[in-house]
């Protein structure tokens, strides 16, 4: 489909010569994978047309060097090839709403797919189509960019599925990953690839016929250079194991990005972030297109630790229980709350999400269009977070919360957290489950803390706590608590806990990233702390426990004496 036909890029050997370690990274992340059918979407790319150009794009739109539509008559034989398939099927682009016959795909996606519930629309402006796209799709992954004609048009549905107002901060796909990490590494974060893991395989036209492939980026990296390693599209396609897609896996893997995790730039800054595998693709745009594009190396890259690539809507996942996750924030940077909020919306997990994030004085009017419940307390309260927390609480219990969680706005989840909190809970009959977690300094760079009460299970910070129903009660305690105690908030939290007898399970896993800024930790492995860092006031709370005026007040506002537990 290129007018000049590009390179294609080194295909990964999957074994070299006695590389044993090698072939079994590489057989653990085949076996780590999913296939389509394990997927709760599959896309079909309907054109590679946008008004955008953001930053590392996924679709690669920028290095593709011709516009195409698919046709109507092989959209359909698209959703043919689906019958059967039980999830999302979605139309996506480029933006599908400048598929020149948009209106006629439409009708031909009622009638082959019966099930409004399974018609799903991926954009970022609908433009003259909002009526159409209410009366034909029942799921909508609406995200504007900040644009202010896309968030303008995506009015009339923005209540209706995911939507994200504010702008997004694209990971870089042309940084490849076995330019950056040696081969065991490399295999082993393949296999835990958050695409693979989240996103969907695709179905997309190329030279007037249709391919499929077993991820929407390996076929964003073939399209741009002009390649047809796609699987053919016959009925039934994505009901074939992995095994079937091998291929593809060692072809575009290991010169994709996204693995690595690299940090890449604001959609609107038009940057491309690139390595010397996909310098190709990376130096054509630069020239053709004058697209900024910033080469690195393994010396020069920097890694976004276990920051979500993207993140899902709860609105996608509507089977499960109701889980509430409560965020204080206070003066925290906007790129530290949308980590926080990208790392709920990842939780991989068949649950309805629900973020409420609290601003205790200094609200932050861009989360206004985040996936999220806002509310705005008037005025800072200075007691680490227990006031937000309480009002939180209020607000997971009255809108019908069956499980609560916390997490502060400086820390993140790992993608796993909710889902092996809930099983624990579900083995064990515990109405509270707590889990470990790795620590990281503020400039993002994990160190190897220890804290050897928690790893006895004696201690268990509020970021790793999950509630069941059954424990709700105990919520009362952040409003209750002698403000003199609110640094020790989580250590008296689950004394409360203790003492009202809830059991609790532990899932022994480190599935919370906890941003210290506590002086010992550093002092302790002998770095130098951070300007902000701080000491608890240790002696002040436990001479005030010990007073006969902290005896009788928290008796009295708590109804137990937290070194009494």
């Amino acid at each position: 489909m290129n007018a000049t036909p590009i390179p294609e890029a080194p295909v990964a050997q999957p074994v070299q010569s006695g590389a044993v370690q090698v072939q079994e990274a590489r057989r653990r992340a085949l076996s780590a994978m999913r296939a389509p059918a394990q997927m709760k979407i599959i896309c079909i790319d309907i054109t590679n047309k946008c008004d955008l150009g953001c930053s590392n794009c996924t679709r690669l739109l920028v290095n593709q060097d011709k516009h195409w539509d698919m046709s109507p008559d092989n959209f359909r034989l698209a959703l043919r090839s689906l019958r059967g398939y039980p999830g999302t099927i979605a139309v996506i682009g480029g933006n599908p709403c400048m598929h020149p016959k948009f209106a006629e795909l439409c009708e031909i996606f009622v009638e082959e797919v019966p099930d409004k519930g399974q018609r799903g629309l991926w954009t970022n402006n609908v433009f003259k189509h909002a009526e159409l796209s209410m009366e034909t799709f029942g799921v909508f992954n609406l995200n504007p960019h900040n644009s202010a004609r896309g968030v303008e048009s995506l009015k009339p549905l923005k209540d209706l599925g995911w939507y994200h107002g504010g702008h997004s901060d694209h990971s870089s796909l042309l940084a490849a990953i076995q330019d950056l990490y040696e081969p065991v590494e490399m295999w082993e974060r393949i296999g835990r690839c958050d695409v693979n893991q989240n996103w969907s395989a695709s179905i997309v036209q190329v030279r007037g016929g249709l391919k499929a492939y077993f991820c929407e980026v390996a076929a964003a990296f073939d399209l741009a250079r002009g390649g047809e390693h796609g699987m053919d599209v016959v009925p039934g396609w994505w009901e074939r194991p992995l095994d079937d897609f091998h291929g593809q896996v060692d072809r575009f893997c290991p010169g994709c990005g996204v693995p690595a995790k690299v940090k890449g730039h604001l959609d609107h800054d038009e940057i491309d972030t690139y390595s010397h595998t996909n310098a190709d693709l990376a130096e054509r745009s630069a020239k053709k297109k004058n697209r900024k594009v910033v080469k690195v190396d393994r010396s020069t890259f920097k890694n976004i630790a276990d920051i979500p690539v993207t993140s899902y809507s709860s609105y996608l996942r509507q089977q499960g229980p109701h889980i509430f996750i409560v965020t204080p924030y206070y003066q925290e940077s906007l790129d530290v709350l949308r980590r926080c909020h990208e790392s709920v919306m990842a939780q991989q997990i068949e649950a309805r999400l629900t973020h409420v994030m609290i601003a205790d004085g200094h609200p932050r009017e861009e989360i206004d269009g985040w996936d999220v419940l806002h509310v705005r307390l008037p005025k800072a309260h200075g007691d680490n977070g227990n006031t937000p927390r309480a009002i939180g609480t209020v607000i997971a219990e009255t809108n019908g919360a069956e499980f609560m969680a916390f997490l502060d706005a400086d820390n993140w989840y790992y993608p796993d957290h909710l889902s092996s909190m809930l099983e624990a809970m579900r083995e064990t009959g515990a109405s509270v489950a707590c889990s470990w977690r790795h620590y990281f300094g503020p400039d993002g760079e994990q160190i190897p803390v220890v804290e050897q009460d928690e790893m006895e299970l004696r201690h268990v910070d509020t970021s790793c706590i999950v509630l069941s129903r059954a424990a709700f009660e105990v919520n009362q305690l952040w409003s209750s608590m002698p403000r003199i105690l609110t640094p020790w908030c989580d250590r008296v939290f689950m004394t409360g806990l203790r003492h009202r007898r809830h059991v609790q399970c532990y899932t022994r896993k480190k599935t919370v990233a906890f941003t210290t800024i506590y002086t010992r930790h550093f002092l302790d492995l002998n770095l130098p702390p951070p300007a902000n860092s701080k000491m608890p006031p240790d002696d002040a709370m436990l001479a005030y426990l010990q007073s006969l005026e902290g005896v009788q007040e928290t008796v009295r506002r708590m109804g137990f004496w937290p070194l009494a537990i």
